[in-house]
């Protein structure tokens, strides 16, 4: 049996102005312990005071946010959606005040940035040109495999992320610029017995590894031959893994031709020769919530991995 934790009922709460931070972070407390008494502990403060801030806060939002159980309190779906915007503000109240500091001392700051395992080649470049611009800014990086199912990344966690897709997407609300293009190749290990091979419709029963927009993409360039997608597919977010698994296995992958040129072409990979024009484009792209609450040094950090981009087009034209 599950009851709302003790507060009124519905039919007693009153409008009441916009809840306080100190009421937010007190009922986020509660929502992360699962418990009032662990979040009083956690905060300081008596669980007396911790209940009389959550009601409080369900009067001001007009429905309960916790039910209780005998596993301790959860939030109720109103509670949920709040908890979530919670978060969204909470991070921009961190970046207002980063913000503030950053332009009244000139130095400091911190960056969270998610970037996919492919998206990251842009990284060692546009990382060493920042540091050179902004050397006292704290930078978080983290492996990214898809935005829309990232908790952090909708908790607003992340100042911007970089990844990397191919096809149609849709990013409905956010900012989305694309900063390089590859072309995507299949790859194999020396030696694979398909290594040869002149078309893709004739890999259809190998074992294939994908990243997480490889099964739509494969579906379709199958479909365009008129062959049935590969049935054996591994989905695979890590690059390295990947590339472990290539060089062990007769597994395929679709990669993009940067990744495996040079010293992994010449350790072990082969690029199949299948006859045409490139199969299909992997962009590596910039996802930005909302470009004008970017701080100083994200914009900066962006300058860098425009620049970084165009670098490596250039190098990629052989310029």
């Amino acid at each position: 049996m599950i009851n709302p934790i003790d507060s009124p009922a519905p039919s007693a709460f009153a409008a009441a102005p916009y809840p306080s931070l100190r009421q937010l972070e007190i009922f986020r407390a509660v929502a992360e312990a699962g418990s009032i008494r662990s979040a009083a502990r956690r905060l300081g403060l008596t669980q007396p005071a911790v209940t009389h801030a959550v009601r409080e806060l369900e009067r001001g939002v007009g429905a309960h946010l916790f039910a209780r159980s005998v596993k301790g309190v959860a939030p109720t779906e109103i509670g949920a959606a709040l908890l979530r915007r919670s978060h969204l503000l909470f991070n921009e109240v961190r970046r207002t005040q980063e913000e503030i500091a950053e332009l009244r001392d000139g130095t400091g700051g911190r960056l969270s940035i998610a970037f996919s395992s492919t998206a990251a080649q842009l990284l060692p470049a546009a990382l060493t040109d920042f540091r050179g611009r902004r050397p006292g800014v704290a930078l978080e990086l983290q492996e990214l495999t898809w935005p829309s199912t990232d908790e952090r990344w909708h908790g607003g966690d992340y100042d911007f992320a970089v990844i990397s897709e191919s096809g149609e997407v849709a990013h409905d609300g956010l900012v989305h610029e694309v900063l390089l293009e590859h072309p995507l190749i299949v790859v194999a290990r020396q030696g694979h017995p398909q290594a040869s091979a002149r078309s893709l419709s004739s890999l259809q029963d190998c074992l294939w590894l994908v990243p997480g927009y490889g099964r739509v993409l494969l579906q379709r360039l199958f479909a365009a031959r008129r062959t049935a997608a590969p049935t054996d597919v591994i989905a695979c977010q890590s690059t390295h893994m990947a590339l472990m698994l290539l060089y062990q296995t007769d597994a395929l992958a679709l990669l993009s031709g940067s990744l495996v040129s040079g010293q992994a072409m010449s350790s072990g990979l082969v690029r199949l020769p299948l006859p045409g024009p490139p199969l299909a484009t992997l962009r590596i792209s910039l996802l930005v919530r909302d470009s004008q609450a970017l701080t100083p040094a994200a914009r900066v950090f962006i300058d860098c991995l425009r620049r970084a981009a165009r670098e490596a087009a250039q190098a990629q034209r052989g310029v």
